[in-house]
């Protein structure tokens, strides 16, 4: 099964700075904008679940549950 392919279109110098960080790196255009994505990706996911960690974390408190921070879990388990 071949992978999915996007056609991407860059203005002028975004083109000549990612053909610059390939000549430097010796990799290819599609192998850096792949690996960039990648890494984009990545940090968007993380943002988001951060984000709906803290809304869970606001209904809880909002709700009258009692939150405790890392230390205060580690302290406790070290404890038990």
């Amino acid at each position: 099964m071949k992978n999915p392919r996007i056609s991407v279109t860059l203005n002028q110098n975004d083109a000549e700075v990612i053909q610059l960080i390939c000549q430097k790196k010796g990799v290819s255009q599609s192998a850096l904008v792949k690996k960039v994505l990648e890494d984009w990706l990545e940090e968007y996911e993380d943002m988001q679940l951060a984000k709906r960690a803290e809304e869970v974390e606001k209904k809880w408190i909002a709700g009258g549950c009692k939150t405790i921070s890392h230390g205060e879990l580690w302290k406790n388990l070290d404890t038990e």
